[in-house]
């Protein structure tokens, strides 16, 4: 089978998730760059609850390409009020250009958010998600996503980033596939 025609199938039920979260707008749109890949996302809140449904794309100067969307909730345990942690499952699949390879993984992931006590709203995160091989299919043996970043709200809904991304797939017949290992500059815009 070649997973490439998965790619319609992974956007139409990453779609369809973020859709069904509710009729109301969108709760962030996200996007960044860095000297050799582009990023788009879109996050919506799900219901009442702490948690949102996500989908993003992913390309590179390799012509690589990843879609991704998951679930992720968030939460501040009792007592520690400038910290807040979340957990999530997502969704990846990959058309990999220089291997002419393609992988589709299922991640566990986390991420945990400091808030920096000052007047204007600042954060420092890091987050990371992986798949094992049992999760990972094509011609990838197993995933890593990790990226943390700087934050800074500069006007009511907006923030800027910069930050470091690290993604790569283990490849069954190949060298690794290092799709980005890169600082990159970005927006988030609430709505």
């Amino acid at each position: 089978m070649h997973y490439r025609s998965l790619f319609p199938l992974f956007l139409a039920v990453g779609t369809g998730a973020l859709g069904a979260a509710g009729a109301a707008y969108a709760d962030q749109l996200e996007a960044f760059l860095s000297q050799r890949a582009a990023q788009i996302g879109y996050a919506k809140p799900l219901g009442t609850s702490n948690s949102d449904a996500m989908a993003a794309v992913f390309y590179n100067e390799d012509n690589d390409v990843m879609l991704n969307g998951g679930v992720m909730a968030y939460g501040q345990p009792p007592g520690q009020l400038p910290f807040s942690f979340g957990a999530g499952v997502k969704a990846y699949a990959f058309s990999l250009d220089d291997a002419d390879e393609t992988v589709a993984a299922g991640a566990l992931g986390g991420k945990v958010t400091y808030t920096i006590p000052a007047n204007i709203p600042m954060h420092v995160s890091a987050e990371a998600f992986y798949a094992p091989d049992i999760t990972t299919t094509g011609e990838g043996d197993n995933m890593l996503d990790f990226n943390t970043r700087f934050e800074i709200e500069f006007i009511p809904r907006t923030s800027g980033f910069i930050g470091y991304r690290k993604m790569e797939v283990d490849l069954d017949n190949a060298d690794d596939a290092e799709l980005d290992d890169n600082i990159h500059v970005g927006l988030r815009l609430n709505f």
